[in-house]
């Protein structure tokens, strides 16, 4: 499907709010990507339509464990199963069972929170998978704060070079 038939199926729109359709055109051409919009301008489907549309995982790294939660029972809600979570609250079956999809591929959109990046167990389902896009959610949180926000931010890069080294990839793993 191209990213206006998932606009339409599963967010029942027939139309893009200014701004979208480029963010999600650049994404999916597999570029960097910086997507500035106002609370509510629908800037979390900018990057959910895209894991949608391509074959591998999307991680998105957010601060908030209850938006988290809310994403991804919003995406069940609209008939999407393909997002999963993972948080330090979650029950180790739980958290089991979300890593067994990200692992299997059922899952394809992973919500993680920033401490997870140190996890072992998470960097060993991640080195199975293909990575198209790493997003930082909430990105104005940690622009506007700082490392006083949360310290783990300060490791994303670090994160990110990590795996492209361990994968042995040639071209970067996009960012948005």
């Amino acid at each position: 499907m191209d990213k206006t038939e998932l606009l339409k199926k599963y967010f029942g729109h027939d139309e893009f709010r200014p701004g979208q359709a480029e963010i999600i055109d650049r994404i999916l051409a597999g570029q960097d990507c910086l997507g500035v919009m106002p609370t509510g301008a629908g800037k979390s489907m900018c990057y959910q339509i895209p894991a949608l549309a391509m074959e591998g995982t999307t991680i998105v790294i957010s601060p908030l464990i209850s938006l988290m939660k809310d994403q991804v029972e919003n995406l069940e809600k609209k008939g999407i199963s393909e997002a999963v979570y993972i948080n330090g609250l979650l029950s180790p079956i739980e958290r089991r069972n979300a890593l067994e999809r990200v692992e299997s591929g059922e899952a394809s959109l992973l919500y993680i929170a920033p401490e997870q990046l140190r996890s072992k167990t998470i960097e060993k389902v991640l080195m199975s998978r293909t990575l198209v896009r790493i997003v930082i959610d909430e990105a104005h949180c940690f622009s506007a704060w700082g490392q006083d926000f949360r310290i783990e931010y300060m490791f994303i890069g670090e994160f990110i070079k990590h795996l492209q080294e361990s994968k042995g990839l040639d071209t970067p793993i996009p960012v948005s």
